[in-house]
């Protein structure tokens, strides 16, 4: 019996590629009221500082990295963007 992959796993392999680039552990976060809610997690883990990298009304993306440029962020923005639009539950909420 195959199982199959949780929407924890499949957000996970999405975002893979964009921690590679910038070679950092990465974590999109759901905002549930006060809380944030782990919904994705990728790249090796450095046991660093996190730092905050994006948010907007609804996530939150942490990173082991500090990324200050606005290039560089951008890019996180519109992978972030692309992410939610290839997955309906990354809109929805999980």
């Amino acid at each position: 019996m195959v199982r199959e992959m949780s929407d924890f796993e499949r957000l996970s392999q999405l975002l893979m590629p964009i921690a590679q680039k910038f070679n950092t552990k990465i974590w999109v976060c759901e905002k549930i009221g006060r809380r944030l809610s782990c919904i994705a997690r990728a790249g090796e883990e450095t046991y660093s500082e996190s730092y905050q990298i994006y948010e907007d009304e609804r996530y939150v993306v942490f990173a082991e990295k500090e990324i200050r440029n606005e290039q560089e962020i951008d890019e996180i923005k519109n992978f972030i963007e692309i992410l939610g639009s290839k997955t309906p539950h990354f809109n929805a909420g999980i």
